[in-house]
């Protein structure tokens, strides 16, 4: 299912770093953004979202190792990839390995794993074969990893996709082909009649619905405690997992050919054999700083992604909602029209891009005991066009000295950096200056204010007579690919391997993904 080259493999990262959500507009959309705010009142401006600090992950640990300490692997990371990573490199079939998994920790910024719950499913909302597979492949795991960590974080409520038969037919495909058992319903009025969660009113007649009962969501935080426990216990205290952020990746000649993370107290671990960098957004300025090349990563962009937490009341939530399953729903054109957001992944070369664009996803009521957002039941909604984050400096370079020609064709990521590495020797070092800025006001924010109103209204249209009872708004991003496939990409001899791209989807098949990467990972232990 993996394609192995030189450079790496192309499979589909989940972001290791913590929330924080504090209120915050974009200067250029202040006015616009403020009576947004005032028209939706009932909308929270937040702050981090706490709501995991109250799930206990036993095996890490705030103290850290002592510097110069050597270890077999190094994870940098410890999201829901980063910690399955650390999980089967501790397992890994090449033999005992020491693994010293590092954690931002809770004060550190948010990622997209920090609320309760990310989908994993089957029904893939492109039809891709990798991306089904994968999920197939985690969710099987899931039992004995839940019994054998005593930890549960998957909740098998089934997954749903609705629209126009275009939308649906190739996951409907993929599931017949993976022999997944399905159903499939056609029109407005026989779809509500068997999900009454949803509103004949609202769902057009001519959509058709594909549902399936493998599929559901995970924890985040309660699946990442739990492949951390596992990787302590079975590797019997050879896996350490700690509170350290990786700063620079070092590496010279003269280290005896070892791998060193320098974190940013100033402690310094070398890796013997691997270090695996699952750090999401974060993970390109990482590999710049540490004057690593990265033109296998061109193509990586990151996405910012905004979500609402809909507050749905206790009834309503065991009530009307109590068999929904995790939905992909294709808004329709009168709906989509209404939105202000630009088109511009609509035309991106990806299906998942593309598929975003006309989309949302939706959870079903999920208990968050707080305190950010406050104790209840709320319905997690998120989607539409990707909002692609400008790399502000080479963007600004190049468009004055194409003297800003709007007709002019656009180049590829990898067209426009090798341009300006032509003229400006300094121009990666400060695109990637300036990324990091970004991503740090990005994750701080409460998402974007023109985006929520649109959510907002999608989530009224599927729902039109549910009373919801308060909103809260986060700000989330994804890296994503221009093919919508995972970057695995190795470095310095195989000495280094990223996981990037992960358009997403990587949080819930997690497990499966990161099985394969230490899989195909090529261990070269050096002798002292």
């Amino acid at each position: 299912m993996v394609t192995s080259n030189t450079s790496g493999f192309a499979l589909f990262s989940s972001p290791s770093v913590r929330f924080r959500c504090s209120h915050s507009l974009h200067p250029r959309r202040s006015t616009r953004a403020a009576l947004m705010i005032r028209n939706h009142s009932n909308i929270t401006k937040n702050k981090r979202i706490s709501c995991g600090d109250a799930i206990v992950n036993d095996s890490v640990s705030t103290i850290p190792p002592e510097s110069h300490s050597m270890f077999d692997v190094i994870v940098v990371g410890n999201g829901p990839l980063g910690s399955a990573i650390g999980l089967h490199a501790s397992v890994s079939s090449s033999g005992k390995k020491s693994v010293l998994i590092l954690d931002c920790g809770s004060e550190s910024l948010s990622s997209g794993s920090d609320d309760l719950g990310r989908i994993v499913r089957p029904l893939d909302a492109e039809g891709r074969e990798e991306w089904t597979q994968l999920n197939i492949d985690s969710i099987e795991s899931f039992a004995k990893v839940q019994e054998e960590s005593e930890i549960a974080f998957f909740e098998k409520k089934g997954s749903l996709s609705v629209g126009s038969d275009l939308f649906v037919s190739k996951p409907a495909s993929l599931l017949r082909a993976k022999k997944i058992e399905h159903e499939i319903v056609r029109g407005g009025e026989e779809i509500c009649a068997k999900f009454a969660y949803l509103n004949r009113r609202t769902i057009p007649e001519e959509y058709v619905a594909v549902s399936d009962r493998v599929g559901g969501y995970v924890s985040p935080h309660k699946m990442r405690a739990a492949f951390n426990r596992l990787a302590v216990k079975k590797n019997d205290g050879r896996t350490v997992v700690c509170v350290q952020t990786a700063e620079e990746i070092l590496w010279t000649d003269g280290d005896g050919g070892f791998v060193k993370v320098r974190t940013t107290d100033g402690n310094v671990y070398a890796a013997k054999e691997k270090v695996f960098v699952a750090c999401g957004y974060y993970t390109q300025p990482l590999l710049h700083r540490s004057k690593i090349d990265m033109e296998s990563l061109e193509d990586v962009k990151i996405s910012k992604r905004t979500i609402i937490l809909a507050k749905v009341s206790e009834e309503d939530a065991k009530g009307r909602f109590r068999d929904m399953p995790t939905i992909k729903y294709e808004l329709p054109e009168d709906v989509r029209s209404k939105s202000a957001a630009t088109d511009a992944s609509a035309n991106a070369a990806s299906d998942q891009s593309k598929n975003e664009a006309k989309s949302v996803y939706i959870l079903p009521p999920i208990w968050y005991p707080g305190p950010v957002p406050s104790p209840g039941y709320y319905v997690k909604i998120g989607g539409g066009p990707n909002d692609f984050m400008t790399l502000s400096k080479a963007v600004m370079f190049d468009e004055k000295k194409s003297g800003n020609v709007q007709n002019e064709k656009e180049k590829t990521p990898i067209e426009q950096r090798k341009e300006l590495d032509s003229v400006w020797e300094d121009h990666r070092k400060a695109t990637y200056e300036d990324q990091k800025e970004d991503i740090e006001s990005w994750m701080s924010s409460d998402g974007d204010p023109e985006i929520v109103p649109q959510l907002k209204t999608a989530l009224l249209h599927v729902f039109p007579d549910v009373e919801f009872e308060a909103f809260e708004t986060k700000a989330c991003a994804t890296t994503c690919t221009s093919n919508g496939s995972m970057k695995i990409e190795h470095y310095l001899d195989g000495k280094i391997c990223a996981v990037t791209g992960c358009n997403g989807k990587a949080a819930g098949p997690a497990y499966a993904i990161a099985r394969e990467v230490v899989a195909n990972a090529k261990f070269v232990k050096h002798i002292i």
